[in-house]
This record gives C-alpha cells, structure tokens and sequence, in this order.
C-alpha cells in the first residue's frame, strides 16, 4: 500500500469523531433538563435536544452506510454503542463540572422539594413498601457528587443499550445498493456540468 493511498475509516473512529457533536447535545440536553426543574420551557428544550441527539446517532450510522461500508445490524449496533459511549463520556465530563462548580446545591435542593410533595410520598410508598420515609430521606441526605455521578454514569451505561438497539436497527433495515449510490454520485456531477 502506498503511501497516497487513503486508510478507511473503522467504526471506531468514525464513533469517536460523531460522538463529539452528539454528546454536544446530550450536553445540552442535561444542562437544559436540571435547570427545567424550575422552568418547563427549558425542559423542553432538553428534551427535544436529547431527540436530536438520538437522530444525529442514527444519522452519523446511515451516513457510514452509505459512504463508507455497508455494515450489517451487528456491526450498526457496535457503531451506535461506540458513540453512545463516547458521548456519554464527553456528557459525563460536563455534568461533572456542573455539579461541582455550578450547582450550589440547586438540584438536590430541587430533588428534596419534589420528595416532600404528596404525589411523590404516596409513589414512594406504592414503589417502596418496605422502605420508611425517614430511610429514604437519610439515604438521600448522603447524596453527594461523586455518589451523583457514579449513580448517573451507570444511569447513562443503562440508557445507551436502548438507544444503540433502536437506532441500529432503524440504520440497518433500509438495504443499500452500492449500484444506486454510485448512479446518484454520476447525476450530481453531470448536474454540475
């Protein structure tokens, strides 16, 4: 191989360059969702970056598809693992960050006056029967930030299994034919002339 000959792009390095620009939004997405507590129209803002995020994920996989290799389901869903990982770690990074320096002790302070509600006392007490009010509360007097992030880095390990198996099975389902690709590739330049 010489050396002009470009190298192809592997899964793994197309899921990491991808994974900047989702976990971008995934960023925004938790900024936007924290701070929604107190205002809905900003949680609605995170929520529908967490649904660009999820797009931009099966976007970056069909894209791959298309012009770099036509993979099959099993290789998708590796692709989109891939980049939820690394974007949950960029995402990680920033949450860390917020609740260390910016926080002040705004979301657990939220947390405790969502607990004393009368809906959330009777859904603790259907979910957790066994369990007393005064326990849930010493437990959640402990919360601190490196316990938030441990809970919310295995919360995002849990969330990416999911959104890989949905986003690689809608990349993986439409077939593609290279013979097509290069006739559209042929049009565009003949456009061009």
């Amino acid at each position: 191989m010489s050396e002009n000959t470009p190298h192809p792009i592997t899964i793994v390095k197309s899921a990491q360059q991808k994974a900047i620009n989702i976990g971008f939004w995934c960023s925004v997405s938790f900024l936007c969702s924290v701070r929604g507590i107190a205002s809905p129209g900003i949680a609605t803002i995170g929520h529908l970056a967490a649904i660009l995020a999820v797009y931009k994920i099966l976007k970056s996989i069909v894209r791959y598809r298309l012009f770099v290799e036509d993979i099959k389901f099993g290789k998708c869903l590796q692709m989109a693992f891939l980049i939820c990982i690394f974007a949950g770690l960029l995402t990680n990074v920033v949450q860390y960050i917020y609740f260390q320096f910016f926080d002040n002790g705004f979301f657990l302070s939220s947390l405790a006056t969502i607990m004393e509600s009368p809906e959330y006392q009777q859904m603790i007490k259907s979910v957790f029967a066994g369990i007393s009010q005064s326990e849930l509360n010493a437990a959640f007097e402990q919360l601190n930030v490196p316990t938030l992030m441990t809970q919310i880095i295995f919360m995002n390990l849990l969330l990416s299994v999911p959104v890989s198996l949905i986003t690689a099975a809608l990349a993986a389902y439409p077939t593609i034919k290279r013979t097509s690709i290069n006739q559209s590739e042929q049009t565009i330049e003949k456009e061009k002339e």
